[in-house]
């Protein structure tokens, strides 16, 4: 059995925090805005769409995607459909914070009609290399080891190999790189915990940085910059893949 990174309660949780702090967090906004653009050329007619993990202000924006269009907070909520039962399945996050993540995939490409299409968006690639050189900068001045603040991220050939992998076909994943400007650390922070994106893994500390800790951290993040500003790089992977037909399903 594959060991367990990831710590499902904290996310659900995370998750929930975020919606009260920040009913319209501005990346969740910019990928629903790219759906849409990528949707608008697509001749399938959608009857059933179901969608995950997009905040409840911007569903309005998603509801005429198909006939009969529901959202969920989270992919868990894919085990009460049936398999083949959805012609369209949006995912907004998640997937890079999931244990077991190839089979959950395969989960998902089981509930989609024949010729039905996945798309989602998540971290991956080289996402917060100022935010992680700033964190070690705090493990160091805190004695030298390096604490679980954050996990690998996905790479955008891993990601199209484990659509494929799970049975879907012509999968294709590109990145949309931003690169956001902060005034501080503490900006930054502020922006993952809106997002639902600070850390959920098992071996997390429980503890925080402590002030020499956080000044380094502080430090090393200003030092990244201009002395005003910090560019922070952010790759959201978007992907799709499409459903095979039943005689050639795995």
């Amino acid at each position: 059995m594959a060991e367990t990174l990831f710590d499902d309660t904290a996310r659900a949780a995370r998750r929930k925090r975020a919606i009260r702090r920040e009913p319209r967090p501005f990346l969740a906004e910019r990928i629903v805005d790219e759906w849409l653009e990528r949707l608008r050329p697509v001749s399938r007619r959608f009857e059933r769409v179901f969608v995950t993990g997009v905040p409840a202000a911007l569903h309005d924006a998603l509801a005429g995607l198909g006939d009969e269009v529901r959202f969920a907070g989270s992919i868990d909520a894919l085990a009460s459909e049936e398999e083949a039962s959805l012609d369209l399945i949006l995912v907004m996050g998640e997937l890079d914070s999931r244990d077991e993540l190839p089979l959950l995939l395969r989960v998902i490409a089981s509930r989609l009609a024949a010729g039905g299409l996945l798309a989602g968006a998540i971290p991956g690639g080289q996402s917060l290399p100022a935010l992680r050189l700033a964190l070690h900068s705090a493990d160091r001045e805190g004695g030298g080891a390096f604490a679980a603040r954050s996990h690998p991220r996905i790479e955008p050939g891993a990601l199209a190999t484990l659509l494929g992998d799970a049975g879907l076909k012509d999968a294709v994943v590109d990145i949309d790189r931003l690169t956001v400007r902060y005034r501080s650390l503490e900006r930054l922070i502020a922006d993952l915990r809106d997002h639902a994106a600070t850390n959920v893994l098992l071996a997390r500390p429980r503890r925080g940085l402590g002030k020499a800790g956080l000044d380094a951290a502080r430090l090393c993040f200003s030092e990244a910059g201009d002395g005003a500003v910090t560019a922070e790089r952010i790759d959201l992977l978007h992907f799709a893949a499409w459903a095979r037909p039943a005689s050639k399903r795995p």
